[in-house]
C-alpha cells in the first residue's frame, strides 16, 4: 500500500468505484447480456433484509445489501490495480 494513501482514500475509493461499476453494468446490459446477471449480498435478516431495533419509543430498522454485477467487479479489480499500483 502507498504510504501516503489513508484508509479512507481506500474505502473512497472501493465505494466510487463499486457504484460507478454497477452504473456502467447496467447500462452495458442491454448490448452485452452477460452484465444483466447480477447478485445481491444481504447483511442481517435474510428474509426482510434488514435488522430491526425496535426501543418502544424509537425502532430503527437497519440492513444492508450489495447490488454486485460484472461492471462493478471489474471496476473493484481495477481500484485495487490503481491503488496499490508502485
Amino acid at each position: 500500500m502507498k504510504i501516503s494513501s489513508g484508509k479512507w482514500t481506500f474505502l473512497f475509493i472501493v465505494v466510487f468505484s463499486l457504484v460507478a461499476g454497477t452504473f456502467i453494468g447496467e447500462l452495458l446490459a442491454s448490448y452485452f447480456p452477460v452484465f444483466a446477471k447480477g447478485f445481491n449480498i444481504r447483511l442481517f435478516n435474510q428474509a426482510s433484509g434488514s435488522w430491526l431495533v425496535d426501543l418502544n419509543f424509537l425502532k430503527f430498522n437497519l440492513g444492508l445489501v450489495l447490488k454486485l454485477n460484472l461492471g462493478s467487479i471489474i471496476f473493484l479489480i481495477l481500484s485495487f490495480i490503481v491503488f496499490y499500483k508502485k
